[in-house]
């Protein structure tokens, strides 16, 4: 698969770059009840709004923040896969080049387990929504393709005046993995609302 050929490449991109390490102060570590908040909230946000199909019907669909996460991989995935996101955010001004290869496979290896349990569930849902989610899913594919690449770049810059402008580059493109990822779990939310198998959550 596209995922697997890129954790292939990653493995291979280790390097003997001249070690370069930024001394930033760490970000304050927090309970655990506040970690999945937080890393939730970091990408959450008024998803793109799409122009109605013609004679589409406008569906008041649950909030998303209403469900049930009991049993809920996709959801668990997405959080872990923003949780590897965070990390590399955390460790790329204090990681030597080298060890971005690491950080960057993390996140390879949470997208694969959240888009191999969005395939689990797809069968189920309607077939609209399918389609949406299948195109979420391809375009996580070549969000991650992109994070490789500007990780690349930014090990070829480590000692150059473009090394700071290349992280920011590669955080920006971490960062729009983990609002896709977010979004393809507000589509499997939505799909499970129209198809009548999403539960609401007890408090």
């Amino acid at each position: 698969t596209v995922i697997l050929n890129h954790l292939l490449l990653l493995r291979r991109e280790e390097s003997s770059l001249e070690r370069m390490l930024h001394v930033n102060d760490k970000a304050p570590m927090q309970p655990p009840e506040k970690e999945k908040e937080t890393a939730y909230t970091e990408f959450t946000g008024p998803p793109p709004q799409k122009p109605p199909r013609p004679g589409a019907q406008q569906i008041q669909s649950t909030p998303t923040g209403n469900l049930d996460r009991t049993n809920d991989t996709v959801y668990q995935n997405v959080m872990e896969l923003v949780k590897a996101v965070l990390q590399l955010k955390n460790d790329i001004y204090q990681l030597p080049p080298e060890g971005y290869v690491n950080v960057v496979k993390n996140v390879g290896l949470s997208l694969r387990k959240l888009l191999s349990s969005v395939d689990e569930v797809l069968p189920i849902l309607p077939s609209p929504s399918r389609t949406e989610i299948e195109g979420t899913q391809k375009l996580l594919n070549k969000d991650l393709a992109e994070l490789i690449s500007k990780m690349r770049l930014t090990q070829q810059n480590a000692v150059t005046s473009l090394s700071d402008e290349c992280k920011k580059q590669m955080l920006t493109a971490s960062h729009t993995l983990a609002v896709d990822a977010k979004n393809l779990l507000d589509a499997v939310d939505q799909a499970r609302v129209r198809a009548n198998i999403a539960k609401l959550s007890v408090e």
